[in-house]
Parts: structure tokens; sequence; C-alpha cells
């Protein structure tokens, strides 16, 4: 498997829910050894969720604020949206402005 796509604004991974999704890679690999034929089938099986494992780890390791507890996540983001509500005032203010013609 590939490394996480990035977008191209914020550089964090892109994702889809089923790069998450471990179940059927369980169980195909529980079918591949209860009827036990083909070793190298569950070899490459295993092989292929470790990467899947590997591949959403990375695409977690890049997420933004994951540094922060969800108490600091939600304190920034209320300074952020005070600062945010600051900069509409400001911008209202600016638009009542009267520039001249010249």
């Amino acid at each position: 498997m590939e490394s996480p796509q990035k977008d191209a604004i914020t550089g964090t991974a892109l994702f889809k829910k089923s790069d998450f999704s471990f179940v059927e890679d369980f169980n195909q690999i529980i079918e591949l050894i209860l009827t036990g034929n083909n070793s190298d089938a569950v070899g490459k099986s295993v092989a292929q969720l470790e990467e899947k494992f590997e591949n959403a780890k990375q695409v977690l390791d890049s997420l933004p604020g994951l540094q922060y507890t969800k108490e600091e996540q939600e304190a920034l983001l209320a300074e952020e949206l005070k600062v945010l509500e600051r900069k509409k005032i400001q911008l209202q203010s600016y638009k009542q402005w009267i520039v001249p013609d010249f």
C-alpha cells in the first residue's frame, strides 16, 4: 500500500473510512487459516493488513492538533473564534469608510 495522499492546501493526509476498517481483513485471514490450504496466502494477507495498519497510523500521525488534549483544543478553538469575531467587526468597520475619488 502506498503512503496516504496529502491535501494540497493543508498538507494533511486524505483518507476514506475504509482505510480504518479492518474487520474484512481479519475475516479473510481467519478463513484462510481455517481452510489451512495455503500458508503463502495467509502470509500475504497478514502483510497487507500490516501495511493497512501502517497507512492508518501515518494518517493519524499527520492530523494536526493531536498533541493537544480535548480541553486544550476547545480552548484554542474558543480563542480563534474570538479572533475571527474581532476581524469580522474590523472588516465591517473598514467597509463603512468612504474612500474619496481621485
